[in-house]
């Protein structure tokens, strides 16, 4: 697939996610639930994202409480959407919905993550943690001998926090022991 295929996707697959949650939304907020799992990099994220806009397909309006730009789809986009959304599998707009609608919660909820690397004798500690307004929920430390490792383990937690805390739990309740096989 050439880079414009790739491009093309990338906007046919921000269109669907927010036509589809129904309401407009911030910007990270579309970050978080288009880059969820990979099948679009932020780079084509921020040149589809910035297509749309220069093409009408997405607009936004202020939010009136702190003057955040909040993004929505626009009956243009609604127009290449209903033209496009076809290319897309059953799975990945299942997939794509279900995670949009977490990201939502998390964000309602207070849910957030945090990680950072500090230095430690002879190495790296990465920490994790996952926590809401009340409470964290999940919280580990990592010692890691290269900085690049430990660099490349935060980004992905960043990236796949939810993930990993649900795999964490996965793991530790002995559902996943086809790993030890």
């Amino acid at each position: 697939m050439n880079e414009k295929e790739i491009r093309n996707q990338a906007k046919i697959f921000i269109l669907y996610i927010l036509s589809n949650i129904g309401e407009p939304q911030e910007f990270t907020t579309v970050n978080d639930m288009v880059l969820h799992d990979g099948l679009v990099n932020y780079f084509d994220f921020s040149f589809a994202f910035s297509d749309l806009l220069e093409t009408k397909q997405i607009d936004s309006r202020l939010r009136e409480s702190d003057g955040e730009p909040l993004y929505y789809v626009t009956d243009r986009g609604r127009e290449v959407l209903e033209m496009y959304e076809h290319e897309m599998s059953p799975d990945v707009k299942d997939k794509a919905f279900r995670h949009a609608m977490r990201v939502l919660a998390s964000k309602r909820d207070g849910v957030f993550q945090k990680s950072f690397i500090e230095e430690a004798d002879n190495g790296w500690l990465l920490r994790c943690r996952i926590a809401d307004k009340e409470k964290t929920l999940m919280e580990t430390s990592v010692f890691l001998n290269d900085r690049a490792y430990a660099e490349q383990l935060r980004d992905n937690f960043d990236s796949n926090s939810e993930i990993i805390y649900q795999g964490l739990l996965s793991l530790l309740s002995g559902d996943v022991n086809y790993i030890f096989d």
